[in-house]
């Protein structure tokens, strides 16, 4: 017996805690996220894709939000933009989005991609009733092989490279002690515009070679990462002749066609003319050696935030928000209309005028609110006179008060003795009355029956 009773309850607690396993696990099938990278093994600077798909067995009720993707060694770009769409997992169609990261490592390493934490609202399968949930993607491996050594000058990967360059003035009719300027853009799709290595200083047998520090430009678009790189190169002409300006060179690995890839703009030749004011050359040469400085690099482009956090993870806490804030304003409103209400009932009320009579500031305006209080009293057995008032309360102080004020006023007497030993009877007053009205409101039934 005491066995049964013992397993009874033990059978009862395993069944529930089975029953919770089997839900969570049902609800956990029903919703889940698959990552994926489209390549496992890259080199330095090359970039591969990170691709989330987030799945459901029924349909999403609420945004669905993610945690950032931390990457060791490596620059990671979120793509805001997101893809929903019917996906086949093992054969199975489930309704899903997808979003994906590209990831830059600039370190060379075996490496793991973390897991990303999926918060999602969702119904089980099966069911109609939301429930939120959090999930993981799985972690991934990937390895970034270090820069070949036949290419570590100037390397850097991308898809594709543009070149082109533009003067600031015609090379011909140079003559010593003249300044010109190079402008050089490079347009790289595929990679970070950091990534983007600065031009190489050329060294002149006839000119003095001042390069400027190198601008770079963010130019993602939704799909990829694209930087730009314009550096300008200022030529002051030191030697008359006949001389060439080399091609200037840029290469890069293309992962596309798996190898090193090469454009040049073209070799220029100049001729530069004797120049008999040699003296402005000195001071020209100085004021551009003082504008040389260490070159610095731009930051790359972030995602548009909001409080630092994406669009729509901030929507998703501002609608609430913003919906509760309206109930709070719609009750603040409700209470100030009916304590508007409220005032105005008790401005009609015979208890507010009863407190304006203690208010008076003179016998007249006395006895001007004391009949305006008296006007609001009502019970069966009123009478006109106060003097009868107090007499049917019993009060006979506050009879004989009446009475000498009637005296003072007949001998238009100015004292204010009496009103004020009328203002002391009057409470006195008030509650009798108020007791009169409490009777005649319980014997109000009974009057009724007789009638």
């Amino acid at each position: 017996m005491v066995a049964r009773t013992l397993i009874v309850p033990l059978v009862r607690t395993l069944g529930i805690l089975m029953l919770v396993l089997t839900t969570s696990r049902v609800q956990a099938q029903s919703c889940f996220a698959t990552a994926q990278l489209d390549r496992h093994s890259v080199y330095v600077q090359q970039p591969f894709k990170v691709t989330i798909t987030v799945m459901t067995a029924t349909w999403f009720t609420a945004p669905v939000e993610f945690d950032n993707l931390q990457v060791p060694n490596a620059f990671v770009l979120p793509f805001d933009r997101n893809f929903p769409g019917m996906f086949d997992h093992k054969g199975k169609q489930y309704a899903g989005i997808q979003f994906y990261f590209i990831v830059f490592p600039y370190r060379a390493g075996d490496f793991t991609l973390p897991p990303i934490t999926v918060h999602a609202t969702t119904p089980p399968e099966g069911s109609s009733e939301s429930k939120a949930i959090t999930i993981k993607t799985p972690q991934l491996r990937f390895v970034v092989k270090p820069v070949p050594a036949d290419a570590k000058d100037g390397w850097f990967v991308a898809k594709s490279v543009s070149i082109h360059e533009r003067w600031n003035k015609s090379l011909t009719h140079l003559k010593v002690g003249d300044v010109i300027e190079r402008t050089i853009t490079i347009n790289a799709k595929g990679t970070l515009p950091q990534f983007i290595p600065a031009l190489k200083e050329q060294e002149l047998n006839f000119a003095n070679v001042y390069p400027q520090d190198p601008e770079l430009k963010d130019l993602r678009d939704e799909y990829d990462a694209n930087g730009e790189l314009t550096q300008s190169f200022i030529y002051l002409m030191e030697k008359e002749g006949t001389f060439s300006i080399p091609p200037m060179t840029v290469s890069w690995w293309n992962p596309n066609a798996r190898k090193m890839n090469k454009r040049s703009l073209r070799e220029h030749k100049v001729t530069v003319q004797p120049n008999p004011n040699l003296g402005m050359v000195a001071t020209i040469k100085d004021s551009l050696e003082a504008t040389q400085r260490p070159a610095t690099t731009a930051t790359a482009k972030k995602p548009f935030t909001i409080m630092g956090m994406k669009w729509y993870v901030f929507a998703a806490y501002a609608l609430p928000a913003l919906a509760v804030l309206y109930f709070l304003l719609r009750l603040v409103w409700r209470f100030i209309q009916k304590e508007r209400k409220r005032l105005a009932q008790y401005r009609k009320s015979e208890l507010y005028w009863f407190r304006h009579v203690f208010r008076s500031s003179s016998p007249k305006e006395f006895w001007i609110r004391l009949y305006e209080w008296w006007d609001r009293v009502y019970y069966d057995e009123k009478v006109n006179g106060f003097a009868e008032a107090f007499e049917s309360a019993g009060d006979k102080q506050g009879s004989d008060a009446i009475s000498k004020a009637n005296e003072e006023i007949y001998h238009s007497s100015q004292s204010t003795q009496a009103s004020h030993e009328i203002k002391g009877r009057l409470s006195h007053l008030r509650r009798w009355i108020i007791g009169k009205q409490r009777e005649e409101k319980e014997s109000m039934p009974e009057r009724q029956r007789e009638w």
